[in-house]
């Protein structure tokens, strides 16, 4: 079961690389992610015959009620919707489940993440030696003359926002490291430290070059929120390094954000962050003119404006891609589904700040992270890929070596004569 394991974190990052083959009409790297899937479906299996125990939580009510939506609006919509986008929307909430029920002690979890973070390497240095060679081009803007690189990945989102998954995985990993006295910290890890490094500096040059403008503010706030909470003096430090930064790189970064200044200084405000207010008022316009079935249980899972052809003949419509996953949420599976998304995404939360010290703060900072990142892009939730890696991360804080601790924890402060 632990080799199981083994694979699915080692060889899930290098599933995100666009290799271009098809197998069965899907692109080779999604059929590896229905292996990995199929992996941890296993070891699940092989774990609740072996222990004859769950972990539950109220997580998974909302979990499982939010998959069961899901298949029941697929099914409702059958003739609109595509079974492809409601197995994204699902798989990673699976993932969440299956892997809390396999993973259950923190120096587990730890060697299962650095494998998954050295797993990285393989497409951060592959993206780093394309683009450094002027390969891996997506394209160049033409009003801007920017020109954005996808390395091995599909596209620019795709190769950013898995750097920042990377680099924020790194800094979990390391705060978990320190926290825990029978685990060896970072910087003792002499190898894997100096490996890393140098990881994480290819990462960061990786995801400059994308210009995933995403990924740059969800990095910052990720690190700001972080170092708000366990060091200001640090947090003060890196802005007056980031003030220094700006001010020399002024030019680029007027070009990066073009739109932004240009609608800020004219009166044409629609072009703002790609056009994506324009969007979002017309999607909830569109989704506020349906019936009410449609406002209950929204227009069809993947029932979007899209360039490909099987999905263009079966659009019903005029439901365009949001660019904002808690958007895509509502208007595909309806306030019902939205609520149930909503109130899973609360119950993580509140679990989250069950942890203690820096490993609160860093979880925190995670999922604070995402959650925006999910709102202003096609981020956690449309990005199968990402949502799965995400979700595997997250089950840390469903530990039961947790509850077990916290248990102990209380009983010790209520009478601390009676332990032993």
């Amino acid at each position: 079961m632990t080799g199981l394991l083994f694979l699915f974190f080692f060889f899930r990052p290098i599933m995100f690389m666009d290799i271009g083959w098809l197998v069965f009409g899907l692109n080779v790297t999604e059929v590896f992610a229905i292996f990995a899937t199929g992996i941890l479906i296993i070891a699940f299996i092989l774990r609740a015959v072996v222990a004859k125990q769950l972990n539950i939580s109220i997580v998974d009510f909302f979990l499982f009620s939010f998959v069961l939506w899901v298949l029941f609006i697929y099914l409702l919509y059958i003739d609109r919707s595509h079974l492809k986008e409601a197995a994204k929307f699902v798989l990673p909430f699976i993932t969440y489940f299956v892997l809390k029920n396999v993973i259950m002690d923190v120096k587990s979890y730890t060697r299962f993440l650095k494998m998954m973070l050295i797993g990285y390497a393989v497409p951060i240095l592959a993206s780093t030696y394309l683009i450094v060679q002027g390969r891996g081009l997506y394209t160049v803007l033409f009003w801007t003359g920017l020109s954005r690189f996808s390395g091995v990945y599909a596209n620019p989102h795709n190769l950013g926002h898995c750097m920042a998954l990377y680099l924020m995985a790194l800094v979990l990993y390391t705060v978990i490291c320190s926290e825990h006295e029978d685990i060896l910290p970072v910087l003792k890890q002499r190898l894997f430290f100096i490996f890393s490094c140098t990881i994480s500096v290819f990462a960061l040059y990786c995801l400059y070059k994308s210009y995933v403008r995403t990924c740059f503010f969800g990095f910052l706030l990720f690190i700001y929120y972080y170092l708000f909470r366990v060091n200001k003096k640090l947090l003060a430090l890196l802005t007056m390094i980031m003030g220094v930064v700006l001010v020399l790189s002024a030019a680029v970064l007027y070009t990066i954000f073009s739109d932004m200044f240009d609608a800020a200084k004219g009166p044409d405000k629609s072009q703002f962050g790609s056009g994506r207010p324009v969007i979002w008022m017309h999607n909830i316009e569109e989704f506020a003119s349906q019936p009410l079935d449609g406002i209950l249980a929204g227009v069809g899972v993947g029932n979007i404006n899209s360039h490909i052809p099987e999905r263009k003949r079966r659009q019903i419509g005029d439901m365009l891609n949001s660019h904002n996953d808690f958007l895509d949420v509502l208007t595909q599976t309806g306030i019902i589904g939205f609520f149930l998304f909503v109130a899973f995404q609360f119950c993580l939360f509140q679990k989250i700040r069950l942890l203690e010290g820096r490993e609160r703060y860093v979880f925190l900072a995670l999922f604070l992270t995402v959650t925006f990142m999910n709102f202003v892009s096609n981020s956690y939730v449309t990005r199968f890929g990402l949502g799965q890696m995400f979700y595997a991360i997250l089950v840390y804080i469903e530990l039961p070596e947790h509850k077990i601790r916290r248990m102990q924890a209380a009983a010790e402060a209520e009478d601390p004569e009676k332990l032993p």
